[in-house]
């Protein structure tokens, strides 16, 4: 049956780069708009604002809590409703809104992220470790510096000493991302590689490369590619995006409240760390064992996508 939706027959390579450019430009847009509703709050012009906005600032950090939230949406969420609509016939069945799977799935889904946690510690602790050819010396001590710089704004951020301050920063960094980052990327984007590629684990794979390298940390890069590629399998063998947003908000929501209980000497860090340490193969590969039961039973329980299952 031809696709009736405005561009739905273009080449996947061209959804790409439509994909790519809107994304970025309402990006900037909203951005835009955002800071100009912040000058009257601020004594900055709308250039030197997002120059000078220092982390460790109260009011600057504030600020930036607030365009995180609207970048967010205008990078992610605005443009994955608006390219469904321009790719797909349904608005919601293109972006696997349309079936929520029954209270089972989104169990074993909750679950899948509380069982890799070692897995994903390890994975962790092995790519902290990495080190560059000394030719690219310059390149790893570059990366680390940046990755410091941005571990200190991440914890200036979640940083927060009232329970509604942690609420706010489960809505910045839990709700927000697994929505938007979810709708783009196992929404939109894997549907576009899966049809390139004819198949669905490259659709995943490179969906999940991605994924992980878009968050510029490279010595983090590889425990989040292996959440893209969980997440992404979640989709294709439960049939429904519901699954990897409830997965990704809970991987993101126990990051923001682990960080909160040790804060303020609520938890000892013994369960966050698990898979770390000189016993972490161990655990590792307890973990790896119960991922490995959890997707199996997802996908001999699920209800595949049929037009990906087909590639």
């Amino acid at each position: 049956m031809e696709n009736k939706a405005l561009l739905g027959n273009i080449h996947s390579s061209g959804q790409l780069l439509l994909t790519l450019g809107m994304a970025l430009f309402i990006l900037m847009i909203t951005a835009f708009a955002a800071a100009l509703l912040a000058i009257p709050f601020v004594d900055r012009g709308i250039f030197q604002l997002f120059e000078s906005l220092d982390p460790m600032v109260s009011d600057d950090m504030n600020l930036l809590r607030y365009l995180q939230i609207i970048s967010h949406i205008g990078m992610f969420i605005i443009p994955s409703f608006l390219l469904a609509w321009l790719f797909g016939r349904k608005i919601l069945a293109y972006l696997y809104l349309d079936n929520m799977p029954g209270g089972k799935m989104l169990f074993m889904s909750v679950l899948l992220i509380f069982v890799a946690v070692p897995l994903i510690n390890y994975i962790m602790e092995l790519n902290a470790q990495m080190h560059f050819p000394e030719s690219l010396r310059g390149v790893e001590d570059w990366m680390r510096r940046y990755e410091e710089t941005a571990e200190r704004t991440t914890i200036a951020f979640l940083s927060v000493d009232t329970l509604s301050g942690l609420l706010f920063n489960i809505f910045m960094v839990a709700v927000i991302p697994a929505i938007g980052e979810e709708l783009m990327f196992r929404g939109v984007l894997l549907r576009i590689f899966n049809r390139w590629t004819g198949s669905y684990h490259w659709g995943v794979l490179i969906t999940a490369i991605i994924f992980s390298a878009i968050h510029m940390q490279f010595f983090g890069f590889f425990p989040r590619f292996l959440l893209g590629l969980l997440f992404g399998y979640l989709v294709v063998w439960s049939g429904s995006l519901w699954p990897a947003i409830i997965a990704h908000f809970i991987n993101n929501a126990a990051a923001v409240t682990f960080f909160y209980l040790f804060q303020h000497q609520l938890s000892d860090g013994t369960f966050e760390n698990l898979g770390k340490g000189n016993e972490g193969m161990v655990y590792a590969l307890i973990s790896l064992v119960l991922v490995f039961f959890v997707m199996w039973w997802v996908r001999r329980h699920g209800k595949p996508v049929k037009d990906l299952q087909a590639l």
